[in-house]
């Protein structure tokens, strides 16, 4: 948390950040953190650079609830986070910038992302949460997914008690893993996809801390979180976690509790639910298609990595004696061709793909880099468009979809 809270004020920052704002973030806290806005220098200069050296110098002695502020502030100080504030304000009908807008100015350079969401949490404080909530869900790079077994399952959560049931199994659940006594369960219904935010404890740490210039012990839980996501149109769930363990039991208790089948996802468990099949198939020659009026603009394969790992006939992994992985800006099995044409991209195993999606939004690009690991992992740093690039694996056969013939096999 240190870090994040020595990061949340830049030298970029702190040369155009609203002194006024900043001054009625830290105001209840000045005595504690021994730091007199008021003997601030007459100069501007040296006074933002005074507050970079605060910030600079930030620890953990600073007070627990201005920790909090701006761990939660700089967890929403990216991109994708005044993204996701801008359109809930706007959903509200709200314009969290309006008070700090200069009239005749059309683009005010002091509206970063670190700006917005200051703002945001000064002023718009319930705006702020919904936005927090929902950037959880983009904080997993790597989701657990699984298909349910058939498409015709009807969502529970709005029947009497169930919302409280899956609340108190996931609570018991947590408790006898990690013996901890907190578990928030929250939900978020957006058009055809609900998703259900789980706060809860972990395994306890202990560090040596510094208490008052002396040495000491504290023992703490960190509170983490987990996501549940489940789209109705693919009837599919994702679930993130920091712990696999986690991850397959919230699966078995949304199906239990949402969907009235805790084995509903247990099939796809044990499927292929991601192939580079086509890659190896056309090799250099393959080409990712998507909507040229769509959102997406381009898509490069950026890296590959290959090796000769094989299955054996009792379904192990007999490993490889080598691996190249091999990386271009535009398409890495044709620099693997022009570099290895000795090399057979057909009579080898390609491990992973690494993609770089270009992404139109608001009319600028943005390049999502994402990691394709088969049999059933794709990971991405932003989610924020998470649905988009899946439905792009899906229509270039790299992500499957579980057919209602394969559900019907499974069943019987």
């Amino acid at each position: 948390m240190a870090k994040r809270i020595k990061n949340f004020v830049d030298r970029a920052f702190s040369r155009t950040v609203d002194l006024e704002l900043l001054h009625r973030l830290l105001s209840p806290y000045l005595g504690q953190i021994d730091f007199d806005w008021n003997g601030l220098p007459e100069d501007e200069g040296k006074r933002r650079e005074a507050i970079f050296a605060l910030f600079a110098r930030a620890d953990l002695r600073f007070p627990a609830k201005l920790q909090f502020a701006l761990y939660n502030i700089s967890t929403l100080s990216t991109d994708a986070g005044a993204r996701i504030i801008q359109e809930i304000a706007s959903e509200a009908g709200i314009d969290v910038l309006s008070a700090c807008r200069i009239d005749g100015a059309a683009d005010d350079l002091r509206f970063t992302p670190r700006f917005m969401a200051l703002v945001t949490w000064l002023d718009h404080r319930a705006i702020f949460d919904r936005a927090l909530s929902a950037a959880a869900f983009l904080a997993h790079s790597s989701k657990l997914e699984r298909d349910a077994e058939r498409e015709d399952v009807e969502l529970r959560h709005h029947d009497a008690g169930v919302k409280d049931s899956f609340a108190e199994s996931a609570r018991l659940h947590f408790a006898g893993r990690y013996n901890g006594h907190y578990c928030d369960v929250r939900w978020f219904e957006e058009d055809d996809l609900l998703r259900v935010l789980i706060l809860h404890g972990s395994k306890p740490e202990t560090k040596n801390v510094d208490q008052e210039g002396a040495e000491d012990t504290l023992k703490f839980r960190e509170i983490v979180q987990s996501t549940i996501e489940y789209d109705r149109r693919r009837s599919a769930v994702s679930v993130g976690s920091k712990s696999a363990t986690d991850a397959k039991k919230l699966v078995r208790l949304f199906g239990a509790h949402v969907l009235g089948d805790g084995d509903i996802f247990e099939a796809s468990a044990k499927e292929e639910l991601y192939t580079l099949g086509p890659l190896q198939r056309h090799g250099e020659k393959f080409r990712f298609t998507f909507d040229p009026d769509g959102d997406i603009t381009h898509v490069a394969l950026r890296e590959v990595r290959i090796d000769e790992a094989q299955l054996t006939a009792t379904g192990r992994l007999r490993r490889s004696p080598w691996f190249l992985a091999l990386g271009d800006s535009e398409n890495a099995l044709r620099r693997l061709k022009d570099l290895a044409p000795e090399i057979e991209v057909a009579d080898v195993r390609i491990v992973h793909a690494k993609i770089d999606v270009t992404i139109e939004v608001d009319g600028s690009e943005i390049v999502v880099p994402v990691t394709i690991r088969p049999p059933r992992t794709v990971s991405m740093r932003d989610h924020s468009h998470e649905r988009l690039i899946l439905e792009m694996l899906e229509n270039n056969d790299i992500r499957k979809r579980r057919r209602t013939d394969q559900a019907a096999a499974a069943a019987e």
